[in-house]
């Protein structure tokens, strides 16, 4: 399934960006500035840990805007995951 966004790992976060990913990639490159949803201009990592660090609540919640989905059940804790 196609989302208007894409995820990508920056600063020490797992942000959404609308920005398109250089093609032929399937994933933005490392040491990339993008705007991510939540406002922040935000500099792209790679790998398998940053993959793993916690979600931007404020992305989270644009995306599931975004997509129709409700919002997670812990977002009032600030602890989107």
């Amino acid at each position: 399934m196609s989302h208007p966004f894409t995820w990508v790992p920056a600063e020490e976060q797992r942000h959404a960006s609308r920005d398109p990913v250089p093609p032929p990639a399937l994933e933005f490159p490392p040491e990339l500035t993008v705007s991510a949803l939540c406002g922040r201009e935000v500099l792209t990592a790679t790998g398998d840990i940053p993959w793993l660090w916690p979600t931007c609540p404020d992305c989270d919640r644009t995306t599931r805007e975004l997509v129709g989905a409700p919002p997670r059940h812990d977002a009032d804790e600030g602890d989107a995951r």
